[in-house]
């Protein structure tokens, strides 16, 4: 079993009300796909963001989305599906809904550190740059996410460059 199985379990999904106007309870089953996903095009394809979220207003299933998208980067992901999971997980932390919104960065706040590696791995272009995000809107300390983003090791698009 996967850490993001048993966040999965923990909420009823079909209690919340999804941005397509259904149920969430198909939301458990495509968020497990896209911790499969072997590329961003097959992980995009699920179209999480038009449920969890509706043109950067969070739906109801928005904070338990944010949750298992924390879970899903604690466990392997191809590069692919991280990208994908950072980048819903930026929207989520970021969006038009304040209670939602700051919901969602406390949830980002307790996996800092996974964020802080992907900002530090440089995998590829689009995870340091969607950890980076989360990170400038959840990080409390932003002494430390400035030591980490100057420090050289970290190569953060031009547009991401204050």
């Amino acid at each position: 079993m996967r850490l993001i199985d048993v966040e999965i379990g923990r909420y009823d999904w079909s209690a919340f009300a999804c941005g397509c106007t259904k149920t969430a309870a198909h939301l458990a089953d495509d968020l497990r796909r896209l911790a499969v996903a072997q590329s961003s095009e097959e992980a995009r394809a699920l179209h999480i963001e038009n449920h969890a979220m509706i043109q950067s207003i969070p739906q109801e299933p928005a904070v338990p989305v944010a949750s298992v998208l924390m879970a899903a980067l604690a466990g392997d992901l191809s590069p692919g599906a991280r990208f994908v999971c950072l980048d819903l997980l930026s929207g989520l932390v970021f969006n038009d809904g304040d209670d939602s919104s700051e919901q969602c960065q406390q949830i980002a706040r307790q996996g800092l550190w996974l964020l802080y590696r992907d900002l530090w791995s440089g995998t590829l272009p689009g995870i340091v740059a969607g950890a980076y995000e989360v990170l400038r809107v959840s990080e409390d300390d932003n002494d430390r996410l400035r030591a980490y983003r100057d420090s050289g090791q970290v190569d953060l698009p031009d547009y991401l460059v204050d």
